[in-house]
């Protein structure tokens, strides 16, 4: 009886731990991401590892950065100036689209509805 009842409960354990599908990671960010809004096509972000990026524009600049996520935040250092470096908000969609804080548009200071944030997707 005792041997029936260590079986069942071992079973019940193994069960309890499969249905359990919890997924803690965040999204990783990996590979080349286009623009989709406010403007299709216009930058590119190219999340070579898990630290360094690459920004092109279509007018073919380009600038890399070294970056450390957390939460809801990008923080970015250019590589040509560590000395600098930016926190900006980020929202992680799916590891195929994030929003992240304006960087590449200036908004006017009159403007009552100015850019937030701009979408990439792969």
């Amino acid at each position: 009886m005792n041997l029936k009842k260590l079986i069942l409960i071992g079973l019940l354990i193994i069960v309890a731990s499969c249905s359990k599908n919890e997924d803690n990671s965040k999204p990783v960010l990996l590979g080349i991401y286009t623009e989709t809004s406010p403007f299709s096509e216009t930058h590119t972000i190219n999340f070579v590892d898990n630290n360094r990026l690459i920004v092109n524009a279509r007018n073919s600049t380009q600038e890399e950065y070294i970056y450390v996520l957390r939460d809801n935040i990008i923080e970015l250092t250019p590589t040509r100036d560590l000395s600098k470096n930016w926190d900006l908000k980020i929202n992680i969609i799916s590891n195929k689209k994030f929003e992240i804080q304006n960087i590449f548009y200036a908004s006017i200071p009159e403007d009552p509805d100015p850019l937030q944030f701009v979408t990439f997707e792969k």
